[in-house]
C-alpha cells in the first residue's frame, strides 16, 4: 500500500514540475515584461541605448564637418573653378571700370599706336576662342601675348598670381650670363659637382658622380634644354637669392617672387619680350640664351599646336595641379605666347596646351598686324 501511494505521490509531482514548467515558458519572467500602458511610462524602464543624444550630435557634427572640409580642399585644388562652372570668387565688391576684369587689351612700345578695328577683333577672337576652351576645364588658365613688331599686348588672367614651377629659372639662366657681361663670372670656366648640389627631378645633372666638370655655360643650357634642377640649385647659391630677387626686380618682373615660387603671365611676357629686345643682356648672350630654349625635351605642349617648321624658344614648367608653357615664336610676325595654369587636371592640360597654342597661332597670323 506504501508503495502504491509513494509512486502517486512521485506522479503527482511530475505533473506538478510539468504544469509550472509549461506556465514559465507561456509566462515571461518580470524582467523581461515589457508594460506598454501609456499610464505606466513613467515606472518603465527603457533599456539602455549604446549612443545618448549628445554622442548622436557629435557624431552628425563631426561627419558634416569633414564633409565640409573636404568640399573646401578639393574646391581649392582646382583654384575654385570647376569644369563648366564659373569661377567662385569672394570678392564682395567691384571696383568700377572693371579694374580686376579678366581680359585687358594694352598697347606697349608705340604709344601712339592706335587701336583699329582689325585689331580689336582679333583680340576679342582670341580671347573669346581661349574662354571658350578652358571653361569647360578644371581650374584657372591664364594667357599672355605680345606682338615683337609694335609691342601690342593683351591677355586673360594674365596679372593673376600663378606657381612658376620651372618658370622661375628663366632670370636665373639670364642672371648668369648679366653676370659673366659685368665680368663677375666667367661662363667657360668649369665647376667640379658636389652631392650636395643634387636635387632630384628634371635634368640628367642628378645622375653624374661626385667630381663631375661641367662649364657654367653648359649648365645654363642643361637649365634650357632639360630645365635640369641641379644646375638651377647651383645657380641659386653661387648668385644667392638677394641677387636674383635684384634681377628680377630690373626686368621689371614686379609680380615675381623666388622664396614663394610665384609669377604672372604678363612677368614672364616681360621676360621674353625685353630679352628679344637685348634690354636684359647683350645680342651674343641673348642668342645663346634663346638657343638653350630651343629643342628642349619638352615640346608635346605649347610648341605641339604650332608648325614644326616654326622656331619656338620657350620654358615649360610643371608641378602637382600645375602645367606652364611660355615663349617666343619666331614666325614671320614674331610673338610671345605665355600660358599658364593653376588647379588644374594634368591630362586636361596636357591636351588643352596644344590646341590653346594653335588658336593664338592661327589667329595672329592670318589676322597678322
Amino acid at each position: 500500500m506504501a508503495f502504491f501511494k509513494k509512486r502517486k505521490d512521485d506522479e503527482d509531482d511530475e505533473e506538478y514540475e510539468e504544469e509550472e514548467l509549461y506556465t514559465r515558458r507561456r509566462k515571461p519572467r518580470d524582467k523581461d515584461f515589457k508594460d506598454l500602458k501609456s499610464e505606466n511610462k513613467k515606472h518603465r524602464k527603457e533599456p539602455k541605448k549604446p549612443w545618448g543624444k549628445k554622442e548622436r550630435y557629435l557624431i552628425s557634427a563631426t561627419l558634416l564637418f569633414t564633409i565640409g572640409v573636404s568640399g573646401i580642399l578639393a574646391m581649392s585644388a582646382r583654384s575654385w573653378k570647376l569644369p563648366g562652372l564659373p569661377r567662385i570668387s569672394f570678392s564682395t565688391f567691384t571696383l568700377p571700370n572693371s579694374l580686376f576684369s579678366e581680359e585687358t587689351i594694352i598697347l606697349e612700345g608705340d604709344r601712339n599706336y592706335q587701336v583699329n578695328q582689325e585689331f580689336q577683333k582679333k583680340m576679342e577672337e582670341i580671347t573669346s576662342a581661349f574662354k571658350d576652351k578652358t571653361k569647360d576645364l578644371s581650374g584657372i588658365y591664364g594667357l599672355y601675348v605680345i606682338n615683337l613688331n609694335n609691342g601690342a599686348s593683351f591677355g586673360v588672367n594674365e596679372n593673376e598670381k600663378f606657381q612658376a614651377a620651372s618658370l622661375i629659372k628663366l632670370p636665373v639662366m639670364a642672371g648668369m650670363y648679366i653676370e659673366d657681361d659685368k665680368g663677375n663670372i666667367d661662363l667657360d670656366e668649369k665647376y667640379t659637382l658636389r652631392t650636395s648640389d643634387k636635387v632630384k627631378g628634371a635634368g640628367s645633372l642628378y645622375s653624374k658622380p661626385a667630381g663631375y666638370k661641367i662649364t657654367y655655360r653648359n649648365l645654363v643650357e642643361l637649365m634650357g634644354k632639360q630645365s635640369d634642377n641641379t644646375a638651377f640649385n647651383i645657380f641659386r647659391r653661387i648668385l644667392g637669392e638677394e641677387k636674383i630677387g635684384e634681377i628680377i626686380g630690373n626686368i621689371g618682373m614686379m609680380d615675381t617672387s623666388l622664396n614663394e615660387n610665384i609669377t604672372t603671365p604678363r612677368d614672364i611676357g616681360i621676360y621674353f619680350e625685353k630679352l628679344w629686345r637685348g634690354n636684359i643682356v647683350n645680342d651674343l648672350s641673348r642668342d645663346e640664351l634663346l638657343d638653350a630654349l630651343t629643342d628642349t625635351i619638352y615640346e608635346d605642349w605649347l610648341i605641339k599646336g604650332i608648325p614644326k617648321e616654326v622656331r619656338v624658344a620657350h620654358k615649360y614648367g610643371r608641378e602637382l595641379h600645375v602645367v606652364n608653357d611660355a615663349g617666343i615664336v619666331f614666325a614671320e610676325k614674331p610673338f610671345v605666347i605665355v600660358i599658364m595654369s593653376k588647379g588644374v587636371v594634368e591630362a586636361e592640360a596636357d591636351k588643352a596646351f596644344p590646341e590653346l597654342t594653335k588658336i593664338v597661332y592661327d589667329i595672329e597670323i592670318k589676322n597678322g598686324y
